[in-house]
């Protein structure tokens, strides 16, 4: 929904850094645009609202650190996996990120597949064809 959305529905002129608020509570909703509106004209300004959104923010920001130390980790181990010729690195990225996203970044730094990245890769393959 646009500012002027908003505003044309509400008869609310908010700042464009209220805006910025008001668009993200908006798109963290399942009400169409008229539905928000009308219920934000009750609430908008209610502290139980923005005290969700900023516990929201906050819980998505330590998701996406989380999903970057994860990665991080997983390519670590794939690293590790094949310097020590060892697949028991290669098993915890698994754990970590799952065996196709494991293939996918084996192949994506250029080593060499072992019979259980060709296992799934054939399977792939085999799935294709159906």
């Amino acid at each position: 929904m646009t500012q002027q959305e908003f505003m044309e529905r509400t008869g609310i002129t908010p700042t464009a850094e209220d805006f910025d608020y008001i668009h993200a509570v908006y798109l963290n909703t399942s009400m169409n645009k008229d539905e928000f509106c009308k219920d934000f004209k009750k609430h908008g300004d209610s502290r139980i609202i923005r005290d969700v959104h900023v516990r929201v923010l906050n819980y998505e920001m330590k998701c996406e650190r989380q999903k970057e130390v994860i990665d991080n980790l997983t390519d670590f181990l794939i690293g590790k996996a094949h310097a020590y010729d060892d697949t028991d690195f290669r098993k915890e990225a698994v754990g970590l990120v799952g065996e196709m996203e494991v293939v996918k970044r084996t192949i994506e730094f250029g080593l060499p597949l072992w019979d259980e990245d060709r296992m799934v890769v054939l399977s792939m393959i085999e799935g294709q064809g159906k």
